[in-house]
């Protein structure tokens, strides 16, 4: 019988909340020129690489260029500004916190970039529960693919089967399906309109999950 060997978590949206900080500081140049950007639109970026280009949506509806030169910088640096102030989301951390109790490998599979993971998991204090960080950058495809997911198990030796990931949106709960892991989604107010069929457990928050959950995933 398959066992619950190693817990893989998402980064943005999942652990911290930098889709928030994306999507003010891009609604933010969207009011500076008398545009909107909602939830409908962001919800298309969250979790893809590519999904959705805010910069040239902007542009579509002026029905014009513009010189980005001064608004990318400026945006990038309010991005910063409230990333900064984001806090672990709860239930991550006793999460994190009970497995290095038990000693299940944990691991961090995202689709930003390695520093970026990196430095938000010193930055939240969360680096030392964590064993492995493979990010899209490390890979050939990131997700949906499931090669993040796939690079994360081999580094903590465990088989995928024996796994499961934490995801907030579609595409990474299909990457964890696509390397035959177990799928737990944890939706947010910028991803819950996602389809999530394809995950075996939908919760709100991750405080309503602990390790027995995790583990009677592995007995279905």
């Amino acid at each position: 019988m398959r066992t619950l060997g190693a817990i893989v978590f998402d980064f943005d949206g999942l652990i911290v909340d930098t889709e928030g900080p994306g999507f003010i500081s891009w609604r933010e140049v969207y009011e500076r020129f008398g545009a909107e950007l909602n939830l409908d639109h962001w919800s298309r970026a969250t979790g893809y690489v590519g999904g959705f280009d805010p910069a040239g949506y902007l542009e579509h509806l002026l029905g014009k260029r513009l010189d980005w030169s001064q608004i990318i910088p400026a945006r990038e640096a309010r991005n910063w500004e409230l990333t900064l102030k984001a806090k672990v989301l709860p239930g991550i951390e006793p999460l994190l916190q009970a497995a290095k109790e038990r000693a299940i490998p944990v691991g961090v599979a995202s689709n930003s970039g390695h520093g970026w993971v990196e430095e938000g998991l010193k930055r939240l204090g969360l680096r030392t529960f964590v064993d492995a960080v493979i990010t899209r950058d490390m890979v050939m495809n990131p997700k949906p693919a499931p090669d993040v997911y796939l690079k994360t198990v081999q580094c903590l030796g465990i088989d995928p089967d024996r796994a499961v990931a934490l995801e907030d949106s579609e595409p990474g709960c299909r990457a964890a399906k696509k390397a035959e892991m177990k799928a737990v989604a944890i939706p947010n107010q910028f991803s819950e309109r996602q389809d999530f069929r394809v995950a075996d457990l939908i919760v709100k928050s991750a405080k309503d999950l602990d390790l027995k959950t995790l583990a009677e995933l592995f007995l279905q």
